[in-house]
């Protein structure tokens, strides 16, 4: 069985969560080698050091990866670890009992697998979004159907890093900057420089995201969508984005009163990107 090293980020102000992350972490039939939890600065690094102390049942390490984003903590974690297999959850995200014995499945499926993911279910915290909005929450869909794992239920064989790079630190979340895109675009360059290799999603590998209240907004959808579009648009300057065509005419086949406040800003923030080349 190959070694897995798990990788967590946060920041200051999430320390419940990171608890309710990490306690789903230790009731998994198949126990991590390795979590890494990365933050952005030496301080909350003590702080989380301080929190997390008596955590016995997996191998934890508190990381500070001096720099503010997802995308850079990703890259630390995977820096750090040890592990054939890297796998990535959020810490507003806890994972079902089989989360990681399924991941270890997929890999094991066939020898040309080297990302595996499955689905995301929001837990909502205040109001329900219709299923097809819910790429806005970091979430999966089936209707229309997610294809490519997101990035809190995601593992990447670690010879993908080794031959492809890291995640793009000019692409990606900054704590409450909501500029997205980094695993997707590794995913696209996977597809470019490792011809053959498979991206594939198990369905039972399964995580549970947190969906507080204000994500639920229109306001916030679109600013959402806005970040997505201009991400969009820097990925799609050297990455083919077929399948991002395809959810846009899901969208205008099926609308709903979303449809257009939604993606009027997803176009304003793609034409943003395209024109300036702002990630953000």
């Amino acid at each position: 069985m190959k070694k897995i090293s798990l990788v967590i980020s946060s920041y200051r102000g999430n320390e419940d969560l990171v608890l309710s992350c990490i306690a789903s972490l230790e009731q998994q039939m198949l126990i991590p080698d390795e979590v890494f939890l990365v933050v952005d600065t030496p301080e909350e690094r003590e702080a989380f050091s301080a929190l997390l102390s008596s955590i016995r049942k997996i191998t934890l390490h508190i990381l500070s990866s001096g720099k503010k984003g997802l995308a850079p903590a990703r890259n630390c974690g995977v820096d750090a670890s040890s592990g054939e297999i890297i796998a990535f959850i959020d810490d507003d995200a806890t994972a079902d009992p089989r989360w990681l014995s399924e991941i270890e499945m997929g890999f094991s499926s066939h020898p040309d697998v080297v990302v595996v993911g499955g689905p995301v279910y929001p837990v909502f915290e205040g109001r329900r979004i219709d299923e097809k909005w819910n790429w806005i929450i970091g979430c999966t869909s089936r209707h229309p159907p997610t294809t490519r794992p997101v990035g809190c239920n995601m593992a990447i064989a670690r010879e993908v890093f080794g031959r492809t790079g890291g995640f793009d630190e000019g692409l990606g979340r900054i704590q409450n900057t909501l500029s997205i895109g980094e695993e997707t675009e590794v995913f696209l360059r996977i597809r470019e420089m490792m011809p053959g290799s498979r991206i594939i999603c198990n369905p039972k590998a399964t995580v549970f995201h947190r969906v507080p209240h204000h994500r639920t907004t229109l306001r916030y959808m679109m600013k959402r969508a806005y970040q997505e579009g201009i991400g969009k648009a820097v990925v799609g300057r050297t990455h083919d984005l077929g399948m991002e065509k395809t959810f846009l005419r899901y969208y205008l086949t099926h609308p709903d009163r979303h449809t257009i406040p939604v993606l009027f800003a997803t176009g304003i923030g793609f034409l943003r990107g395209r024109l300036t080349g702002q990630r953000g």
